[in-house]
């Protein structure tokens, strides 16, 4: 089987870019407030948020369906803001024979930066879907932390 990559990226502000990371290293569990009809719930297993070899597990829903992925948090690299993380269990673990997901966090200039998620894996079958839905769902996500962490500052 052919090993795959997808790339997604969006701009945020820079000021988000801390706030960004850290929804993903130690609060993913907030994750639900800001899209509930993307991300229901956020569950640790193993650890702690934001150390390597925690183990989540998250319910979503792609399309209306609902799904759940567990996975491994392998890197977290706070300098460089990238996280890395290995599905080891769910609904995408039917398609791929694995699923590794990079998320990192960049300067643009002084005003943005760019969230950036790498989807690295291999389908089972060639007919098997490219996880297209699941990369426009973080996209979207990305933005919408943005906007939540604006919001939250500009009331405050």
């Amino acid at each position: 089987m052919v090993k795959r990559k997808l790339e997604g990226e969006v701009e945020i502000r820079e000021s988000a870019k801390d706030v960004f990371h850290d929804f993903y290293q130690n609060r993913p569990h907030d994750i639900p407030v800001v899209n509930p009809d993307f991300v229901q719930a956020c569950d640790l297993h193993e650890g702690a948020y934001g150390t390597p070899g925690s183990i989540i597990e998250w319910k979503y829903s792609i399309d209306g369906k609902p799904q759940t992925m567990k996975e491994l948090v392998e890197v977290v690299d706070e300098e460089n803001k990238i996280m890395k993380f290995k599905c080891l269990e769910g609904d995408l673990m039917k398609y791929y024979n694995y699923f590794d997901i990079t998320l990192q966090v960049f300067p643009k200039d002084n005003e943005n930066s760019i969230a950036r998620w790498t989807f690295e894996y291999e389908k089972k079958q060639d007919n098997d879907p490219d996880p297209t839905a699941e990369m426009d769902e973080l996209i979207k996500l990305a933005k919408q932390i943005d906007d939540h962490h604006h919001h939250h500052t500009q009331n405050t």
